[in-house]
């Protein structure tokens, strides 16, 4: 973990809402892993005080690549930072989703913008040679919740996805996709799971029905990401309380859900 001075190299405007933030003299994340994430801060004053937790999209050398949805204040002011402003860095941070693995069947299960850590799992597993032993599950409301579905789909592996209103994709949630492949996969498949949590304990659910693993990245507020404002606390089944920022993000289902 390391505290350190970003500077913004590009922006890439995605669909409506997303975009990707690609910074520079990010050494300190070279051996970031897929599902950790950053606390981020731009110069802003005082208003908003906290920085913001974001998800690793990517991590390359001395570079790295963050997704950023705008939902509210601290969000919308990254969406106005512009190429050249130096933004604060705390990270890489938590925990990961497990290491790709000949051994292993992975179905990567994202909803909007839990994206990030299964695109960078899917990527390495591609420049591994392991591009046949991913799929990766794509889903959202409309055409435009689907960030970054054409560069999953460069990668090579299966793609599936699924919209609510049906313009792109198998209309219905994204876990209508996955029950349907989980009829043909191998029996040992591992899920791997990002996004809203409805859509985690649906994932956690059918993986627990069928006797699969599964990994989920929870998403929480948090202040600090170090587990000292112990405001991300989830209920947890070996002890009452577990936090997502130490503990996490990435858990086993069977830890965080029934």
């Amino acid at each position: 973990m390391h505290f350190f001075e970003a500077i913004i190299r590009a922006r890439e405007d995605l669909d409506p809402g997303y975009f990707v933030l690609r910074l520079a003299r990010c050494e300190a994340l070279a051996d970031a892993q897929p599902g950790q994430f950053v606390m981020v801060r731009g110069d802003w004053g005082r208003d908003p005080l906290l920085p913001r937790a974001l998800s690793l999209l990517d991590v390359d050398g001395g570079e790295a690549a963050v997704l950023v949805k705008q939902v509210g204040r601290g969000t919308g002011l990254l969406a106005r930072v512009a190429p050249g402003a130096r933004l604060k860095v705390l990270g890489p941070l938590g925990t990961a989703f497990p290491a790709p693995d000949r051994a292993r069947y992975d179905l990567c299960v994202a909803g909007g913008c839990g994206v990030p850590p299964l695109w960078l799992h899917a990527r390495r597993a591609a420049s591994q040679g392991l591009g046949d032993r991913v799929e990766f599950f794509l889903g959202g409301r409309s055409a435009s919740d689907l960030p970054y579905a054409a560069e999953v789909e460069r990668l090579g592996v299966r793609l599936h996805l699924t919209t609510l209103d049906g313009s792109r994709g198998l209309r219905g949630f994204v876990t209508d996709a996955l029950e349907r492949r989980l009829s043909e996969v191998p029996p040992a498949a591992t899920l791997l799971a990002c996004g809203p949590n409805p859509m985690l304990e649906a994932v956690a659910r059918i993986a627990k029905a069928r006797g699969l693993a599964c990994h989920v990245s929870l998403e929480a507020q948090m202040a600090c990401g170090l587990g000292a404002c112990l405001g991300c606390a989830v209920p947890a089944r070996s002890r009452p309380y577990l936090y997502v920022c130490q503990d996490g993000p990435v858990f086993d289902a069977r830890e965080v859900y029934p």
